[in-house]
């Protein structure tokens, strides 16, 4: 009876402290929102300075003199003679590549003899003319014999004494004495090389940002070339479907060549003392974009104009002011006037 007895009030016992430690452990349990409203949003803060914006535009070519042509094979035979070598001063209309003349196909020598032998029945005649002992058609005749017989002899002459279209330095040579060449083979390239020429193609967003007359740079061999645009296309290429644009640089050292490959790097845009904050830090609601910023202790929503787009970071065109507060962290769960807890 007595252990039935202490069994009940160990039972009793149990039960009573059961419920007491229930009762202590009932702890009303606080909503995110409201734990936020008591202590504060957690945010960090940036504070509002200037710096300078420049966005770069960059392009690959390849340079060439500031004048350029490369000179072809006008005949299928042996070259005979190259004066000259890479390096060599030529002058226009130097001969630089003969060819020998006793092509069969072209009879460069009976051109030559009939032009010769045309041309001093030709001024035979103009001076008979002068004295009256020969008719007008006679003389009109002899001219234009004397003439097609000059212009045959000229063409053949060119195309075995070929001549620098331009004045400039040998940069390249593609034939030996003796090699033997095909019509259109390449023979040499001649350039003016004291200025260089870089060509390349741009988009049609990105011809806004060009000029005339803009500088632009390249990098060679850790040395920076300062030029200039110095050409930009109105009409765009067909095939490319892009702008061709053009820029020179000095060269007096002879330091850049022809065929280097270059990158041209200049700047698109460029604002001394701009605004830029992280992408992260804004908030877009029914197409507007808006930040918050901190008053010392409460959020303040501000609507923001965005300017030019780098990566992550974006230019503040309005809105924002030097020395604001931005808050940098924990935007996405602020709403205006809510109570901040700034960490450091």
């Amino acid at each position: 009876m007595k252990k039935t007895i202490f069994l009940i009030i160990i039972a009793l016992f149990a039960g009573l402290t059961l419920q007491s430690c229930k009762k202590e452990n009932k702890v009303v349990s606080k909503t995110m929102e409201e734990i936020q409203k008591e202590n504060g949003v957690p945010v960090k803060l940036t504070k509002i300075e200037t710096q300078e914006l420049t966005i770069p535009l960059k392009y690959m070519s390849t340079l060439e003199g500031i004048k350029q042509t490369t000179v072809t094979a006008p005949v299928a035979d042996n070259v005979d003679l190259f004066k000259g070598k890479v390096g060599k001063v030529v002058k226009e209309k130097d001969v630089v590549v003969t060819f020998p003349t006793d092509n069969p196909a072209l009879q460069f020598e009976q051109a030559k003899l009939s032009f010769e032998n045309f041309k001093k029945m030709y001024e035979r005649m103009s001076a008979l003319l002068a004295g009256g002992e020969t008719s007008q058609q006679n003389y009109d005749n002899i001219e234009t014999q004397y003439l097609v017989a000059k212009r045959n002899y000229e063409s053949l002459k060119q195309m075995l004494f070929v001549e620098a279209p331009i004045s400039g330095t040998i940069v390249e040579k593609f034939v030996d004495e003796g090699f033997k060449t095909k019509s259109g083979d390449k023979l040499f390239t001649i350039a003016q090389i004291d200025r260089m020429k870089a060509i390349f193609w741009v988009s049609d967003e990105e011809l806004i940002y060009i000029k005339n007359g803009m500088p632009v740079q390249i990098t060679k061999n850790d040395k920076v070339y300062n030029g200039r645009i110095s050409e930009v296309a109105l009409a765009q290429d067909e095939m490319r479907k892009a702008f061709k644009i053009e820029a020179d640089f000095p060269n007096p050292k002879r330091e850049l060549k022809v065929g280097m490959t270059v990158e041209i790097q200049f700047d698109s845009y460029k604002n001394p003392s701009a605004i830029v904050i992280p992408r992260s830090s804004i908030v877009v609601k029914a197409g507007k974009s808006y930040v918050f910023v901190s008053d010392g202790s409460n959020a303040q929503e501000r609507e923001i104009t965005l300017g030019k787009t780098i990566g992550e970071m974006v230019e503040i065109t309005s809105g924002l002011n030097v020395g604001d507060e931005l808050i940098t962290e924990g935007v996405s769960i602020l709403t205006s006037g809510a109570k901040l807890n700034i960490k450091q």
